[in-house]
């Protein structure tokens, strides 16, 4: 087979340095200390880049605790002790967005036993008492959005929905869980759907014939 090394005996890589720096074994000492202290200190760095958060705490399964940020218990919330398994107080934490339609997330924790043939129902009231950057008050309307399924350990959990409208920013809401029967909840979803549909004024809500599980307000200002 026929060799293709081109190699020479005056191989800049087999001379000494062009600039005259010292001798190469030298060099390449000081070279290799160099890498070694470099990677020494990336791999130091790893740690603290892959780092991940402890493991969730047994005790909570919701993890209400370990919510941080712009998470907060609202200042006030009515509850029906009579329906709470455990009669324990619900916790309730949400985070507003600030844009100027913002959004909403909450997450909760009540140990609620639903009635075979009830629906537990999220539903937004818009406060009345707020105004939103055009200085228009809430309608004070109630706005079923969806069933709410705890699960086994009573943790439940609603993310970033809108308000209503760009500049909506300023209108607080009032978040009601209720339980409605079956047919009801189906209602809700069918009047969503309707065109020009604008929630229940209080007769309409009244009706309803819901049953209050829980409230607290929302400020979005």
């Amino acid at each position: 087979m026929t060799s293709t090394d081109t190699g020479s005996t005056n191989d800049t890589a087999a001379s000494g340095p062009p600039d005259g720096g010292g001798k190469p074994g030298r060099r390449n000492a000081i070279v290799t200390t160099l890498i070694a202290g470099v990677a020494a200190v990336a791999a130091a760095a790893v740690p603290l880049l892959v780092r991940s958060d402890p493991p969730h705490p047994p005790t909570d399964p919701c993890d209400l605790d370990r919510l941080t940020g712009f998470w907060a218990q609202p200042p006030s919330e009515r509850h029906n002790e009579a329906l709470l398994a455990d009669h324990r107080t619900p916790r309730v934490y949400t985070r507003v967005s600030t844009d100027s339609n913002p959004e909403v997330s909450v997450r909760g924790r009540l140990n609620l036993d639903v009635p075979a043939g009830q629906v537990l129902y999220m539903v937004r009231r818009p406060d009345p008492g707020t105004r939103d950057q055009e200085g228009n008050p809430g309608n004070g309307r109630y706005y079923p959005v969806a069933p709410v399924t705890p699960t086994s350990r009573g943790c439940w959990e609603d993310d970033a929905r809108p308000i209503g409208y760009p500049g909506a920013k300023g209108i607080g809401q009032i978040y009601l869980l209720v339980l409605v029967g079956q047919d009801r909840a189906a209602s809700f979803a069918n009047d969503r759907t309707a065109r020009d549909w604008d929630g229940y004024n209080p007769d309409q809500w009244s009706a309803s014939n819901s049953i209050s599980v829980l409230s607290f307000p929302v400020s979005s200002a």
